[in-house]
């Protein structure tokens, strides 16, 4: 089964942020089209029809668009999936520590495989030195949809952190960054903290390291 936005697979990072970029623009586009034509929708069945309404791709698409066609709702969620994942690479690229990674894998729709996650960086022997799983929660709670527990399973994270050379992020909104790193939460009974760094100068994407509760936030 195809996904709307395809992974990247062995690619440096300003190439994998020009693809990312690339398929979020045409998506974006061709979204802005569907929500014009929504004005013609009679105001009282307006949500029904929002809510199942398609947006068309034709002609020529990116590289990572998969589909001919797919439902607004959606198109919209992995949108901003996409701006997350885009902020984060862009931050990565940025640092001196990760500057010299590959992506050796990104599933922008889906983390679809095995032992996958939304985002993985490797060095160039092919040996993981980032995990990082990425989400548009709106959310102001740590436990909603029992999102927090699902990404740390992801990362393998169901007990202490893993001391395995690689290091693990959340890229999350904002709102549901401070939720999860609220210091009032229990922390007390927890094997893990987060560090928190800002991956965009607007504030909207954050990314959360996690770090062993024994060791001191970066």
């Amino acid at each position: 089964m195809h996904h709307l936005v395809g992974p990247i697979f062995n690619k440096p990072m300003p190439e994998a942020i020009v693809l990312l970029a690339e398929a979020h623009d045409y998506l974006v586009a061709w979204a802005t089209e569907a929500t014009a034509d929504l004005k013609a929708a009679p105001p009282h069945r307006w949500g029904i029809q929002a809510k199942r309404s398609t947006v068309e791709f034709p002609g020529k698409r990116p590289t990572l668009i998969q589909k001919a066609s797919e439902r607004f709702g959606e198109v919209m969620n992995i949108a901003a999936t996409l701006e997350r994942l885009i902020d984060a690479l862009s931050w990565f690229e940025q640092q001196p520590a990760f500057s010299r990674l590959i992506v050796l894998e990104c599933h922008p729709s889906t983390s679809h495989t095995l032992d996958a996650n939304d985002l993985v960086l490797s060095d160039k022997s092919g040996i993981v030195r980032v995990r990082c799983e990425v989400s548009d929660v709106v959310a102001r709670t740590a436990h909603q949809n029992n999102k927090e527990k699902l990404d740390l399973t992801a990362l393998g994270i169901t007990g202490t952190v893993p001391n395995d050379g690689a290091r693990r992020f959340l890229a999350v909104s904002s709102e549901f960054a401070h939720a999860l790193a609220n210091p009032r939460r229990a922390w007390q009974r927890l094997p893990y903290r987060y560090s928190w760094i800002p991956a965009h100068s607007d504030h909207l994407t954050t990314l959360l390291e996690v770090i062993s509760a024994d060791l001191p936030p970066a």
